[in-house]
Parts: structure tokens; sequence; C-alpha cells
């Protein structure tokens, strides 16, 4: 009786400990590499659209390439485990940050930079892997 009753507080022990183990372990950041058609739309200036790819390398960095009409250059990101997303990169010199959230396959936010203020989203292309 007793060797059960001590066989029984080590395995809810062992059960404890490995339930503890799971909840401790980091949070991975959501899939984000891919295509995606992007759309700058500034307050009173019109709508821009963009290319973006996200890439990331062998030591696991994001790092982006963008394409368009006017000149913008989206060249890094961040994203964490919540979804949170910040796009870095200049127009005309300028430095800029879009910050925003990643909802499924796509995503989106707001910006202020320098009295140039709106919304941006990008959707992931059909087809274009995760």
């Amino acid at each position: 009786m007793r060797y059960a009753l001590c066989l029984w507080a080590v395995i809810s022990l062992l059960q404890v400990a490995a339930a503890a183990r799971l909840l401790d372990e980091p949070k991975q950041a959501p899939a984000i590499e891919g295509e995606y058609e992007m759309e700058i739309t500034v307050t009173g200036a019109g709508i821009f659209p963009v290319e973006l790819k996200v890439t990331r390398d062998g030591e696991g960095k994001l790092a982006c390439e963008s394409k368009d009409q006017i000149g913008v250059s989206i060249t890094g990101i961040t994203v964490d485990e919540e979804g949170n997303i910040v796009l870095t990169g200049n127009y005309q010199g300028m430095s800029f940050e879009f910050k925003g959230k990643l909802e499924g396959d796509a995503m989106k936010g707001e910006f202020d930079i320098s009295g140039y203020a709106g919304t941006w989203v990008a959707t992931r292309k059909k087809g274009a892997t995760p």
C-alpha cells in the first residue's frame, strides 16, 4: 500500500512537470513567407500597389523585397508570436515603419509618417506557399 502511494505521488509529479514544460516552450511566430499583393492607401493621395516578397534565410531571419511604380522600398520585416508585424523601408530617402497584424493570409495596418497617413493591406497571392 505504501509502495503504491509513493508510486502514485511520483507519477503525479512527473505529469505536472511535463505539463509545466509544455507551457514554458516559447511560441513560434506564424509562417509569413510568401508573395503578397499590397496596397498602400495614402489619405488624400490615392492607392499605390506594391508587390511584396517575404523570405527567410538559412538562419531563420526574415527579409523583404518590394516592387512598385512609385519608389517605395520595403526591406525589413519583423513578426512576433502574436502576429504583430512591423515592415521597414524607405521612400525617397525617408525611412518608415508600417505596423500591423497578420490575419490569416493577409497582413494589414495603419501608418502616419511625416504627415502622410493611411492604411495598408498585403494579401498572399493565390498559390503562393506559406
